[in-house]
């Protein structure tokens, strides 16, 4: 696996999440208009602005659960190239061995070799504990967005309950909300494809030594 391979994955990784938090934080403008609305509004859209305080709650653990994913990702992907270079050191190792087997000290680059190794396989061991700990979190961030149909859902019902004057305007807060949700998810979700990709092609570095 190339370097530039792994550093590429990292980076569209990162500009998923990115793109998502861009969405979240449209997501507090629409809250913001949600409760300016309700205000308006009067008793008849009261429901909202205890809603419009889960809309809120959701951007602040998608904003949160992004940064730190974020910082998570460029960790492994530091953790990556390190094991992208050490396989690369002993795949010529195993080079130097099969073309230069008579040689007088070539029995001098065993320390070095055995060395190698234990850094490989230590750097491998760091990428799946690593690796398991983004995914996981990814999946519960992905999960927890779900909670945004459920926001949209009970918007609905508010707004159909309030009266004719804001009903179309709550309805329309309600749609952003459930289009916003379903952008983030699907920008968490192409993130969880791009890493499954990067540890895919790093343990079949593995297998390749």
């Amino acid at each position: 696996m190339s370097e530039k391979r792994v550093f590429v994955i990292a980076a569209e990784v990162a500009a998923e999440l990115n793109k998502g938090m861009v969405i979240a934080k449209r997501l507090l403008l629409i809250a913001s208009n949600a409760r300016a609305l309700a205000l308006r509004a009067g008793v008849s859209a009261a429901g909202f602005r205890p809603i419009t305080d889960s809309i809120d709650e959701l951007v602040r653990t998608t904003l949160q659960s992004s940064k730190v994913i974020n910082k998570k990702a460029q960790k492994l992907s530091r953790i990556a190239t390190a094991e992208t270079r050490a396989a690369s050191a002993l795949i010529k190792f195993e080079d130097v061995y099969k073309t230069a087997t008579n040689a007088q000290f070539i029995c001098s680059l065993e320390p070095t070799i055995a060395e190698t190794h234990t850094h490989h396989n230590e750097l491998m061991a760091e990428f799946k504990r690593e690796a398991k700990g983004l995914n996981d979190m990814l999946r519960v961030l992905h999960s927890e967005l779900r909670t945004a149909q459920i926001i949209s859902t009970m918007l609905s019902v508010e707004a159909s309950q309030a009266g004719e004057v804001y009903q179309d305007q709550l309805n329309s807060i309600a749609t952003s909300v459930s289009q916003s949700a379903n952008s983030i998810q699907s920008h968490v979700l192409q993130s969880l494809n791009l890493f499954s990709e990067l540890t895919r092609v790093v343990y079949a570095s593995k297998s390749s030594l």
